[in-house]
């Protein structure tokens, strides 16, 4: 049976320790770890900090069960730029080296995932270039990777921004070591016959995101809160056989931080 994990980007403007403590505390199995500048950051926090978190979270007993790389400006004021897509070697090489440095930091904190996304395509680049820089940029990375699983996110509106998408750069790179986030909302934001694309998904799928979405609009919400019938998304998934992680994904209740932790587990909790 899979299991449950939030993710700490819903607390980001809180103490690290203290957010993974409430994560803990609130009955989640795990968390997925959302690097910024304030919890955790490879190239901007030192091997100490790493350290604190590694033994902290070994102290009370949390598993970090993903880390996320993926956000808007993890690397600068421009959203999601670099990218692996980049018309520029120099910056594509800039994305390159923060997800390198992400990896050995997954891998000093025993992440067995790291998320990442293809980034925005630009108008100086072809989706045929695009392809071309993708699949060289996620070839380079898996020689790094070691045992860890990279799973590739389609986010809408992205070069990479559909399951299906995702599913042929997969199939094109041939490697068990990259697999799906398959982001429940976001199927909702970008794609037709949604349930369908869900359990085709799903054999793909080694992370999952849950949110609700409504009227189709890419803002996240607490789930049954919006228009997703999750008895019927939960049933898939059970009937697909995934036993990994589903981490509930929250940008926008930072300010509602506790009826989101609250909330969410209850409400999946009963359809689990």
């Amino acid at each position: 049976m899979f299991k449950l994990c939030f993710n700490s980007t819903t607390l980001r403007n809180m103490d690290l320790f203290k957010s993974l403590a409430l994560i803990k505390q609130y009955g989640y199995e795990g968390v997925e770890l959302t690097v910024n500048d304030t919890h955790v950051h490879p190239l901007k926090h030192t091997r100490k900090r790493f350290n604190e978190i590694k033994r902290f979270c070994e102290d009370k007993g949390i598993a970090i069960v993903c880390l996320a790389t993926g956000g808007p400006n993890v690397l600068g004021n421009e959203p999601y730029e670099p990218s692996l897509i980049n018309k520029d070697p120099l910056k594509r090489g800039e994305r390159l080296d923060f997800i390198k440095r992400s990896i050995e930091l997954a891998e000093y904190l025993d992440s067995p995932v790291l998320n990442i996304n293809s980034g925005i395509l630009r108008p100086d680049v072809s989706s045929p270039e695009a392809r071309e820089y993708l699949l060289d940029g996620i070839h380079e990375l898996l020689t790094q990777a070691g045992d860890l699983i990279l799973v590739l996110e389609p986010e809408p509106d992205f070069f990479v921004g559909t399951t299906e998408k995702a599913i042929h750069i997969i199939n094109a790179i041939d490697s068990e070591n990259l697999r799906l986030n398959l982001d429940i909302g976001h199927v909702f934001c970008s794609e037709d016959d949604c349930y369908g694309h869900i359990v085709h998904s799903l054999p793909y799928a080694r992370h999952i995101h849950i949110e609700d979405i409504k009227g189709g609009v890419h803002h996240h919400e607490i789930p049954g809160e919006g228009d997703i019938d999750f008895d019927r998304v939960i049933g898939s998934i059970k009937e697909a056989g995934y036993e990994h992680y589903i981490s509930v994904e929250l940008h926008h209740h930072d300010s509602v931080w506790q009826r989101a932790l609250k909330e969410s587990r209850d409400y999946l909790q009963k359809l689990m």
